[in-house]
């Protein structure tokens, strides 16, 4: 048996054809050659079969595997078209394929993609069938989970409902994902947690915590044993060991070593209007809450950083900053008069 796996749109959604639809990280193109062990073929077969058994295949059957297709070629003699594709046996010329009888295909080939109605079932299919390989691996995939087809995730980790893992993800052992999580192209260490957050091409180490809510951009580094809070954004940052941002925070185009804390509300103020600059926090670090670090800087080891404080040089060793004015308070006011 000849395989021809032809590149042909049956729809149209959002732009993108039928065959570059994306089905957990492949398209129906990839899993049918995956399935069968073929290639795309670029051009059509030859005019005239010769004595050869020749199926061609159109990607509307994204869950076909060999034996289902050989089954089903096995139990009808001669050449024959059905609704995605057709098989010529002997002497049959191309000219004539469109006088061929037709066949019903009915569940033979699983779950079909003829039409946009089809592509949430196949969704769901993709998703019990991912499901399946993944729980086989001693990993458990809760129902309404979405994991893709390319993605890695090692033993005793548990996905739970509304995760979404994509791209070329690799998920390490013993890690707990919860919520409406998105993870695109990232990693992550043994033993972490990631709860209803957003990993777009970043790295996360082991015995971390990540979320609720939080969002680490392309870049982002995570080292071992950080504490990475809700509503806190990372974006082409390297974040050393048992570092805690715990909320509210925001992260860009910085170098911070190990154990440093930044606060509620601090922000690495990394643009000026025209240029990105870049800042480095060193080791053992306090960053207090609503602190402004305006790049470029550079804070040696061991600075504190007071709450409120904007940062616009450098800090020494062991230095401690205080950029904020003292309060004015005028007593009484004219309050009580104004009210009488």
């Amino acid at each position: 048996m000849e395989i021809f796996l032809m590149k042909k749109s049956y729809f149209t959604f959002g732009g993108q054809e039928s065959y570059a639809l994306d089905i957990l990280g492949e398209t129906p193109l990839e899993l049918m050659a995956e399935r069968l062990g073929t290639e795309l073929k670029e051009e059509f077969p030859p005019e005239e079969c010769d004595g050869r058994e020749i199926v061609v295949l159109f990607p509307v059957y994204p869950f076909i595997t060999i034996r289902a297709l050989r089954d089903f070629c096995a139990s009808r003699s001669g050449s024959f078209a059905f609704e995605g594709g057709y098989v010529l046996r002997g002497s049959i010329k191309r000219k004539d394929i469109a006088s061929l009888p037709v066949i019903p295909v009915g569940n033979a080939f699983g779950a079909g993609l003829f039409r946009l109605e089809d592509l949430p079932s196949v969704l769901v299919r993709a998703a019990r069938e991912s499901a399946r390989i993944h729980l086989s691996r001693g990993v458990l995939i809760e129902d309404g989970a979405e994991v893709g087809f390319r993605v890695e995730i090692g033993a005793g980790t548990h996905v739970g409902r509304g995760v979404r893992l994509s791209g070329e993800t690799k998920i390490g052992q013993n890690v707990r994902l919860f919520g409406n999580c998105q993870i695109e192209d990232s990693e992550i260490g043994d033993r972490t947690s990631v709860n209803s957050s957003v990993l777009l091409e970043a790295r996360v180490g082991a015995d971390c915590t990540v979320g609720p809510f939080a969002y680490l951009r392309p870049f982002s580094e995570i080292s071992d044993g950080c504490r990475i809070g809700d509503f806190v954004e990372i974006k082409n940052a390297n974040v050393g060991k048992d570092c805690k941002i715990s909320h509210l925070a925001y992260v860009g185009d910085a170098d911070l070593g190990e154990r440093v804390n930044v606060g509620c509300g601090a922000i690495f103020v990394n643009y000026d209007g025209r240029r990105k600059c870049r800042s480095r926090v060193g080791n053992d670090c306090f960053i207090g809450s609503n602190c402004n670090v305006i790049a470029p800087v550079d804070v040696a080891d061991g600075a504190y950083i007071a709450a409120g404080t904007t940062l616009t040089r450098d800090l020494e060793c062991g230095d401690f900053c205080i950029g904020r004015s003292r309060e004015t308070v005028k007593k009484g006011r004219d309050f009580l008069a104004r009210r009488d």
